[in-house]
């Protein structure tokens, strides 16, 4: 579904209460950053029960009792919390684990939807697809998904085809492996819902390709907008143009070469900082590929999703890109 499909559904929600209340249990218990959610995130979580998709779950990486966690070499002292010096930044390949089942993996549901295929969890990606576009990427039909995991759901709950948005087809997509992207397809009264699911775990990024290269960015980009921080927070979705084609395209070469950095070792240090931008760039396959853009006393940063990776890009390209949008 495209922004303004969703922005209309939205728009004539009402949050539900349990789930507003869940919601603020966490930022209270310091679980949930504030910082973290735009105010658009409880009408998220009650589209997905307008449109009949279950209930909306998500992954986040964090430490569990067996300290499995995102694996990557730091000097001494940048510790959990992060650094404000660059030099004490790892920039050593990051390993994210593999996804493991509830129990003893130290993962904590929040809110996201997610699939589960050949074994592997699938969460919804940042990378969009409109509906006119969604039924030329349609590949080999894969199954179709069943409902049943919540919050509260334990590992046998999470068997071939679960997951959190209901009963819908799912579908292979064009031009994307399946061990990265699937799609998720139906139509109800006359309007087509797809989603992309992407499968970011298990793998290890020893650069940005390991990680951009999925999304078949590079040489494929039609139009590039952006929205500041305040825009995106506040729901406003006031879209400008990139003009710097240029220094858009020095940009994502720079990203494919970027060094990656594990969200743990900055902490909260990026999330704390109002100097974002959003990045939304039209590919060839009419795909809309979302990067947010960190602008921090440790570095410049881009990242993908919700995948506990950031991309430091070399200050001079991104500077450039990021004074561009303005």
């Amino acid at each position: 579904m495209n922004r303004n499909a969703y922005k209309k559904l939205m728009d004539h929600i009402e949050p539900d209460e349990g789930v507003k209340k869940r919601m603020m249990e966490r930022m209270n218990k310091g679980k949930v950053q504030s910082t973290r959610w735009s105010r658009r995130a409880v009408a998220m979580v009650s589209l997905a029960a307008v449109l009949g998709l279950g209930a909306v779950v998500t992954f986040t990486w964090e430490r569990g009792a067996d300290d499995q966690a995102l694996t990557a070499v730091k000097p001494e002292g940048t510790g959990q919390h992060g650094s404000a010096n660059p030099s004490e930044v790892a920039t050593e390949p990051v390993t994210i684990p593999q996804v493991e089942l509830p129990g003893d993996s130290g993962i904590q549901a929040n809110m996201i939807g997610l699939v589960v295929y050949q074994g592997n969890i699938y969460t919804q990606s940042s990378t969009r697809i409109t509906p006119e576009a969604a039924e030329q990427l349609l590949g080999d039909k894969l199954g179709r998904s069943k409902s049943g995991i919540t919050e509260w759901s334990d590992a046998s709950d999470y068997t071939e085809l679960a997951s959190t948005i209901g009963e819908t087809d799912i579908y292979a997509v064009k031009g994307y492996d399946t061990d990265f992207r699937i799609m998720s397809y139906q139509v109800i009264d006359g309007q087509v819902y797809a989603e992309f699911y992407d499968h970011l775990n298990g793998i290890t990024i020893a650069t940005g390709e390991d990680l951009i290269g999925k999304l078949n960015v590079k040489d494929r980009i039609q139009t590039a907008q952006w929205q500041s921080f305040d825009s995106w927070n506040m729901g406003e979705n006031r879209l400008q143009a990139v003009q710097a084609a240029d220094a858009l395209s020095s940009f994502v070469t720079a990203l494919h070469t970027a060094s990656p950095v594990a969200e743990e070792a900055l902490g909260e240090e990026p999330y704390a900082s109002s100097e974002q931008k959003f990045l939304y760039l039209k590919l060839e396959d009419e795909t809309e590929v979302e990067l947010r853009l960190f602008k921090l006393g440790s570095g410049n940063y881009a990242k993908y999703g919700h995948t506990p990776v950031f991309l430091q890009v070399e200050d001079a390209v991104f500077n450039a890109l990021w004074d561009s949008m303005e």
